[in-house]
């Protein structure tokens, strides 16, 4: 794929001895007992949670899966296979009850439409009415929303959801002494495709914060995570309607590219002849729209 991948490429067992080392180094400056995270199902919190528990063993690792009512199933499936794969045993919560005590589910009208891939279909047409382009503005839209428009509402509904997630696992943190990993990744951080001061952006440790998806894909490789992880999309999750992450920023590859490209202050117009100006602006646009999520909270030293 370009210098960021050959590089790491060369260099995956090493990066992963680090991290594991960086992982038990933490916890112990913590004075933590062990380690708690989310398992999502997916390849982001399948590969944090192989590093933690290569780097502390099974019995100091607990893992929480907290669906909710627009979870798809075959997530929480996966995540048990993942468990079980590691030999951990995984808490399953659902987070239903507490959402809807806090109206969470009132916030847009799908909270009246019974079940989960009926939702999704209204979604997908409420989308089409929004976003007549296709849906490829939601995440601009979403960091720049007016207030109380549906966008707005919407982003309220999802980021409520990683909220009380975060606030579920250090609950369960603070009471075993366990230090909270988070599974968040470089592209996410880069893009604004996380939720501030949720599950993916609130932990004591981030071990892969650094590794951006696609180098992520090939540690999984090394890893040997299940190819069921490996093929599956980045799923948001939170929203029915919305399949996958690459729907809405792009081709995974093709984003870390021109990140990659930005990070390092290269030349982008081979990116624009290549991937075309409005691909390579909608990186740049989101980079800048989310620069405020990867400073806040913001400070008089500011």
């Amino acid at each position: 794929m370009t210098k960021l991948m050959h590089k790491l490429q060369q260099n995956i067992p090493e990066i992963c001895s680090n991290i594991e080392t960086f992982i038990s180094e933490t916890m112990s400056k913590l004075n933590r007992d062990g380690a708690v995270m989310g398992l999502s199902g997916g390849l982001d919190s399948a590969v944090t949670a192989t590093l933690t528990v290569r780097s502390l063993g099974p019995e100091k690792v607990h893992l929480l899966n907290l669906p909710e009512r627009d979870s798809k199933p075959i997530h929480q499936h996966h995540a048990k296979l993942i468990a079980k794969n590691l030999g951990v045993k995984l808490k399953t919560k659902s987070l239903t009850p507490i959402l809807r005590s806090a109206k969470n589910y009132r916030l847009i009208p799908l909270n009246f439409i019974p079940f989960r891939k009926l939702r999704a279909k209204a979604f997908e047409y409420a989308r089409s009415k929004f976003f007549a382009d296709g849906s490829d503005k939601i995440l601009e839209t979403r960091l720049q929303p007016e207030a109380n428009s549906w966008v707005a509402k919407g982003n309220a509904y999802a980021v409520t959801k990683h909220r009380m997630r975060m606030v579920k696992i250090y609950q369960y943190a603070d009471q075993h002494n366990l230090m909270v990993v988070g599974a968040a990744n470089k592209t996410e951080l880069l893009t604004g495709t996380f939720c501030k001061w949720g599950v993916d952006h609130c932990a004591d440790v981030m071990p892969v914060i650094h590794i951006y998806r696609s180098q992520l894909e090939e540690i999984a490789k090394y890893l040997e995570i299940p190819e069921y992880i490996q093929n599956k999309p980045p799923d948001l999750d939170v929203l029915p309607g919305i399949p996958d992450k690459e729907e809405l920023v792009g081709e995974t590859a093709v984003v870390d590219q021109i990140l990659y490209a930005l990070e390092t202050k290269s030349d982008l117009s081979e990116f624009y002849k290549i991937y075309g100006e409005d691909s390579v602006n909608k990186i740049i646009s989101l980079v800048e729209l989310s620069k405020h999520m990867r400073e806040s909270p913001y400070n008089m030293n500011h």
